[in-house]
C-alpha cells in the first residue's frame, strides 16, 4: 500500500515538474488570448539569427554582447496598436506572482515598464519588456527568456556597456 502510494506521488511530481519546465512565457499566454486578432503579430528571432544580426553589423556594439546573446533561448518581438498595452499590463498583473515588475519609465512620447520571472534558484529566466508610442499609437513587447543574468539586466536598464 505505502509503496503505491509512494509510485503515485512520484508519478504526480513528475508530471508537476515537466509541466513547470514546459509552462508558457508571456509571449504565448498574451498571443493565445489575442489569437483570432489580426491587429497583434508575434514574431520569435531564434539565438543563431540574433547572433548572424550581431555579426553581420558593422556599427559599434557593446562589449560582451554575443555573450549575452549566446545566453538567451529565444526573442519574442509582439507588435499591436498602443491599446493592448492594459491588457498587456493586465495579464502581468493578474500573474503576479510569477512576473514580478522591476523599473518603468515615463518620456511625453513613450512609457514602458520592465518584468521579470525567476526559477526556483532566484535566478532571471524571463525578461518582458513593454513598449508605448504614443505618438504611433503603437505597442511593442519585447520577451526574451534563457540565462539572463544581472549584467545583462544592468545594461538594458542603464544602457551601459558590459565592462562597466
Amino acid at each position: 500500500m505505502n509503496r503505491r502510494l509512494l509510485l503515485l506521488l512520484m508519478g504526480i511530481v513528475l508530471r508537476v515538474a515537466t509541466f513547470a519546465q514546459h509552462a508558457p512565457d508571456f509571449a504565448q499566454k498574451f498571443m493565445s488570448i489575442c489569437k483570432n486578432d489580426t491587429a497583434v503579430s508575434c514574431v520569435t528571432v531564434s539565438p543563431k539569427m540574433m547572433e548572424q544580426l550581431v555579426r553581420n553589423h558593422t556599427v559599434d556594439r557593446p562589449e560582451g554582447i554575443e555573450q549575452a546573446i549566446a545566453k538567451l533561448r529565444s526573442a519574442r518581438i509582439i507588435t499591436a496598436t498602443a491599446d493592448y498595452y492594459h491588457k498587456a499590463e493586465d495579464l502581468l498583473h493578474k500573474n503576479r506572482r510569477r512576473f514580478r515588475a522591476e523599473r518603468d519609465y515615463r518620456t511625453d512620447e513613450e512609457h514602458g515598464a520592465f518584468f521579470t520571472r525567476k526559477n526556483r534558484k532566484g535566478e532571471t529566466v524571463e525578461l518582458i519588456m513593454l513598449h508605448e508610442d504614443c505618438e504611433r499609437n503603437r505597442l511593442t513587447i519585447i520577451n526574451l527568456t534563457g540565462d539572463i543574468d544581472e549584467e545583462f539586466l544592468c545594461f538594458l536598464y542603464n544602457n551601459k556597456t558590459f565592462k562597466n
